[in-house]
């Protein structure tokens, strides 16, 4: 492992720059959609200064720090249970990169280092404590390769890009589903079927790029569906709002694919109607399809929302590839 000479405390809004691995110049905030990840913008100087972006665990802090307000024992199971996310998110992107997606983060490194976000002294129930410095200096870090864009929350908003809404929504649901229909294919794991759910799809995981180039981030919640169950670290990790209903009451462990479907749906929706499904004062709304009505969108389009909006996981789309049909079609009228 490698130390580095910060400019920061630890848990402290970085000053930039700073350099990480002995080889990273980070100098700005790329993206932090207060999950379990921020990412940063840096340099790699042993290649040209060329531009990457670096992920990290993100850790709540201040009033917002409940796995730091008990026991140091709880805390420390908290930090090594969020740095297995980091490190699952790394194997998920290099098996697909093996598999030939190209809208998605290409990885090119992953090392240990001084955190960053990660907080020296707690105050629990039982006192202040401190976490020991192994944990301190032994933060995963993910390098990726830099990615140009902005995130879909904030290109929603441009009054030009909404001229064109509908068929760049048609060309952002075209790629999110390609990318799942890969994600979805059943395997064999020791003797059980397996496949993946990206499981946490919102406007914030979307990079746009040009207007109609669009990469799916933020790989970190994607869990795998083994035999009846989602499994650990990600199982039940999920956006309220976005999220299908029957995730609700404790379920988030028995979704299946077309869980994904839905937050596809959701995501539309959010885009079009410009509300936010975590703001209108449910875990689990109803979106109602026919405020899509009033936005311009075709019947089309509005039908293929619907469908991957229904309650009922049994009346959606049942894989991504049906979906992407009908997509396809509209792409092509």
């Amino acid at each position: 492992m490698h130390t580095s000479n910060h400019t920061h405390k630890e848990g402290a809004t970085p000053s930039f720059p700073f350099t990480l691995n002995q080889r990273y110049r980070v100098e700005k905030l790329f993206a932090d959609s207060g999950g379990m990840g921020v990412i940063y913008e840096a340099a790699d100087l042993r290649c040209a200064n060329n531009r990457v972006l670096i992920k990290t665990t993100r850790y709540d802090s201040g009033k917002d720090a409940k796995h730091f307000r008990y026991t140091q024992d709880e805390a420390l199971s908290h930090v090594i249970n969020a740095r297995k996310i980091l490190e699952w998110e790394k194997k998920i992107l290099v098996r697909f990169r093996d598999d030939g997606l190209n809208n998605i983060p290409n990885p090119n490194n992953f090392f240990y280092d001084q955190s960053i976000t990660l907080k020296a002294q707690h105050t629990g129930i039982q006192g202040e404590f401190s976490l020991p410095q192994d944990i301190l200096q032994s933060e995963p870090f993910l390098v990726m390769e830099r990615i140009q864009g902005k995130p879909l929350e904030e290109v929603m908003r441009d009054r030009s890009w909404r001229q064109h809404l509908e068929l760049y929504l048609l060309k952002m649901m075209r790629e999110i589903l390609t990318i799942w229909i890969k994600m979805h294919r059943k395997f064999d794991l020791n003797g059980q079927d397996a496949y993946f759910i990206y499981q946490d799809l919102k406007p914030a995981n979307i990079l746009v790029s040009h207007n109609d180039f669009f990469t799916l981030i933020d790989f970190g919640a994607t869990t795998l569906k083994l035999g009846s169950k989602t499994t650990e670290p990600t199982a039940g990790c999920i956006t309220t709002g976005y999220a299908a209903p029957e995730a609700q009451n404790g379920h988030e462990a028995h979704i299946d694919h077309r869980f994904d479907l839905y937050t596809l749906g959701a995501t539309a929706w959010h885009v079009i109607t410009g509300q936010d499904p975590r703001n209108l004062g449910q875990d689990f709304p109803r979106l109602d399809p026919t405020l899509l009505q009033k936005h311009n969108i075709s019947q089309a389009l509005t039908h293929i929302i619907t469908k991957s909006l229904a309650s009922d996981p049994n009346q959606r789309y049942q894989h991504a590839a049906a979906m992407r049909k009908d997509v396809m079609q509209l792409l092509h009228t």
